[in-house]
């Protein structure tokens, strides 16, 4: 009898154990791709970089990325950042040639502690006359013609490093 009550209470418990390890698995909440997984794709024209990345939660192009320098001698990061995703991204840090840039937000694009805000289903054009700004600290020693290594740090879809063109 004692060898009876062992099984009626360990099949229950192992079904239970399973439901809950099956149920953990199909939560609604974000993931994130794992490392190598994630689609991208880049080229270069001559108005900028162009870069893409497909990949779980994560539907990001970046259009027209280039280096604007200014007359005074500043210069900032240009480009359109499309999150054509199902999530908020942020974008918390950029830096180009290993400088750290300062990030400026707007009314559609706020700056919080996690970065300049890209809402799902809009496009932020860092640089233009109303959107958010990416202000180097570096812009004086930058020429142009060349093209500079630029770091993006995304809350979601991660690092991306591109190589963009210097511009008037």
């Amino acid at each position: 009898m004692r060898h009876r009550s062992r099984a009626a209470i360990a099949l229950p418990v192992l079904a239970l154990s399973a439901a809950l390890a099956l149920s953990g698995c199909s939560s609604g909440g974000v993931q994130r791709e794992l490392p190598g997984t994630a689609q991208s794709s880049s080229s270069v024209g001559p108005e900028g970089t162009d870069f893409s990345v497909q990949g779980r939660n994560v539907d990001l192009r970046i259009t027209q990325a280039a280096v604007r320098l200014g007359t005074t001698g500043g210069a900032q990061l240009q480009m359109g950042v499309d999150n054509a995703g199902p999530v908020t991204e942020h974008l918390a840090l950029a830096a180009v040639e290993g400088k750290v840039a300062t990030l400026d937000g707007t009314a559609n694009n706020a700056k919080s502690t996690a970065g300049v805000l890209i809402a799902s289903g809009t496009t932020a054009s860092f640089g233009a006359a109303d959107g958010p700004k990416i202000v180097l600290t570096n812009g004086a020693a930058l020429k142009v013609g060349g093209t500079v290594p630029v770091m993006l740090q995304f809350g979601i879809a991660g690092m991306v490093r591109i190589d963009v063109p210097v511009l008037n």
